[in-house]
């Protein structure tokens, strides 16, 4: 019966904690997997764009319904709707590319009720031109069965916080931003 046993044993525990390793999903993030926007209204035009270069890394925890996020994003690889709005916004009166190259966003996933629901926001800090101010983005996380599949992130800023110029009050400081993270 002892020899038996043990080995039953053995193999249970093998499964049981390849379920455990299972619940956690690990990514690195990259141009492939993410996206990251950011939209801005001026008094002339709308301001589109996104990043062509983005790095880091994602982990998921199914069983403790968490994550970190863990980003960073090349200023000067942002692409915008043409090369004179893209001059204006890695001058040093916004992004100031030359002095600070990356953006960079950490956070973690926190579940909220919100009216009997559940939400979730993923809260941290987002870091340019040499500051860090804490960041909130409203967050969806969508699943196939038990397995994350897609985490869409949506906030707004205020870019004076961090020091950009309005331009005279002709862009609103207000900056929409969106990452859309595929778990592939």
């Amino acid at each position: 019966m002892t020899d038996r046993f043990f080995p039953a044993m053995f193999l249970l525990g093998l499964l049981v904690s390849g379920q455990a390793f299972a619940a956690r999903q690990d990514l690195v993030l990259s141009p492939v997997n993410t996206q990251a926007r950011l939209h801005a209204r001026s008094a002339l035009t709308d301001i589109d764009g996104g990043f062509e270069d983005i790095s880091g890394s994602l982990t998921y925890d199914l069983d403790r319904q968490t994550c970190h996020v863990d980003m960073t994003m090349s200023v000067n690889s942002l692409k915008v709707g043409s090369a004179v709005l893209r001059q204006i916004m890695l001058s040093g009166i916004m992004l100031d590319s030359d002095t600070h190259p990356v953006m960079r966003y950490v956070g973690d996933c926190r579940p909220k009720i919100t009216n009997g629901h559940l939400q979730t926001e993923l809260a941290g800090q987002l870091s340019m031109r040499g500051q860090s101010h804490p960041f909130v983005l409203s967050t969806a996380l969508q699943f196939q069965g038990n397995t994350l599949m897609r985490i869409v992130s949506q906030g707004t800023f205020d870019q004076r916080q961090w020091g950009m110029s309005t331009l005279l009050h002709s862009v609103n400081p207000m900056v929409r931003v969106e990452t859309v993270i595929l778990m592939k």
